[in-house]
């Protein structure tokens, strides 16, 4: 009984003239519905790079090619670099040498406190403005043979010259 007082109530206040809705700002007129439309095109048109990103990646990314490399042992190093590397094997090693046609990308990872690791190259490319060196310290595979004594894994790698900067990771 209640509900159909309140409702008799509500529906005789709306009846009365000072209290009706005015019908004109409920609906919208034509000059505001042209102000939804643009709003929603400016947002959309603001948001498709957001949605879709930039094609620029994608062509960068393609642009990018691998570097023929030869992994160099101790044996043939330049003398300078071998030197280089062996007053700095306890450290971590990120270095370069350019010796006439060739570039040598050095990567050491310090001393370690035992024997048994490897270095293993993840990549090596290169784009328009840089040479990229991937690698990963590969811990020791069968403990048993491992030796006690510390060691200092390093890698290095000669690829034919190039006048770019080198990222060595």
């Amino acid at each position: 009984m209640k509900k159909r007082k309140t409702i008799a109530t509500i529906h005789a206040y709306l009846e009365k003239p000072e209290n009706k809705i005015n019908r004109k700002f409920c609906v919208p007129g034509r000059v505001e519905i042209m102000k939804r439309i643009l709003a929603v095109l400016g947002l959309t048109v603001l948001l498709l790079p957001a949605l879709f990103g930039c094609g620029k990646k994608e062509e960068s990314e393609s642009e990018h090619s691998e570097v023929d490399f030869e992994v160099v042992p101790k044996e043939e190093l330049p003398n300078t670099l071998a030197e280089a590397v062996e007053e700095n094997k306890k450290d971590e090693i990120r270095m370069t040498y350019m010796d006439g046609e060739d570039l040598y990308l050095v990567r050491g990872y310090g001393e370690q406190a035992t024997g048994g690791y490897s270095i293993s190259v993840l990549e090596c490319w290169e784009d328009e403005e840089r040479v990229y060196l991937d690698t990963r310290l590969l811990g020791p595979e069968n403990p048993d043979e491992i030796s006690k004594d510390p060691s200092y894994p390093y890698l290095a790698l000669r690829i034919d010259m190039r006048d770019k900067e080198v990222v060595i990771q």
